[in-house]
């Protein structure tokens, strides 16, 4: 990959060593935004997808982190707008990452949802990322990260996925009060390699032409690395895999 890919690898792998270091669910909000704030990130929220029949206000209590302007979640409550936002359709309908701009022809057909996303500008929220992940015990749950002048581009997909889902595992690990066991894991120089061309943002085809193997091994190997490091699809792995200086 290219150079500018390379330093946003090595940016999330810092990243992933702050996090660590993260004791409260605080610290995570305001690393992730730290990190992301050359991008111009303001605020960030994780939270489980909408279960029919809760409230609004349930489903904000539910919230894992989040460093948002506090009148906008109050207004967002007091108005019910978790089962109208577009943001939050988009990320229940399609599980794939993608930034606020991708839906605008979305949301223009869709008057309220419409509605919302002009709301939140009021508060800052003018253009973000989102993407939503299941966790090892099969909860979705959704990451929003936005800001006045939110520059990602479509070249940070992966590494903004991948902060998102170290992010919320890390969340998810404070709040039950666990951490990561410190067991040895070990990779054999195959699933290595296949997984540090994974963090690269190669899919398996491209992971197979040049460990010169076909599709299918680059998936057998990459799907034992996640039995290994006991996590559900390539971002955790990655992720993961980071963490433990496995990969660099």
């Amino acid at each position: 990959m290219g150079q500018d890919f390379r330093l946003s690898l090595d940016h999330t792998i810092r990243f992933v060593h702050d996090l660590d270091r993260a004791r409260n669910l605080t610290d995570i909000s305001k690393n992730i935004l730290r990190h992301l704030a050359s991008i111009g990130a303001e605020s960030v929220i994780a939270t489980p997808m909408p279960k029919v029949g809760a409230s609004c206000r349930q489903q904000l209590s539910s919230v894992l982190f989040q460093e948002i302007p506090s009148e906008w979640a109050s207004t967002y409550a007091r108005r019910n707008y978790a089962f109208k936002d577009p943001i939050i359709h988009r990320m229940m309908s399609l599980a794939t990452p993608f930034f606020w701009d991708e839906i605008e022809g979305e949301r223009y057909r869709d008057p309220e949802g419409d509605k919302i996303m002009g709301e939140a500008k009021e508060f800052g929220l003018n253009q973000g990322f989102s993407t939503s992940l299941v966790t090892l015990e099969g909860q979705t749950v959704g990451f929003s990260v936005a800001g006045r002048h939110f520059t990602g581009s479509s070249d940070m997909r992966g590494v903004l996925t991948l902060i998102a889902s170290y992010a919320i595992g890390r969340a998810i690990a404070l709040q039950q009060g666990s951490f990561h066991e410190n067991r040895e894991i070990r990779l054999s120089a195959r699933e290595r390699e296949a997984l540090q061309w994974a963090a690269e943002g190669k899919n398996d085809w491209e992971i197979g032409e040049v460990m010169n193997i076909s599709e299918h091994g680059a998936e057998k190997h990459l799907r034992s690395v996640r039995a290994k490091l006991g996590v559900i699809n390539r971002t955790q792995a990655v992720a993961e895999a980071i963490r433990r200086g496995l990969i660099a």
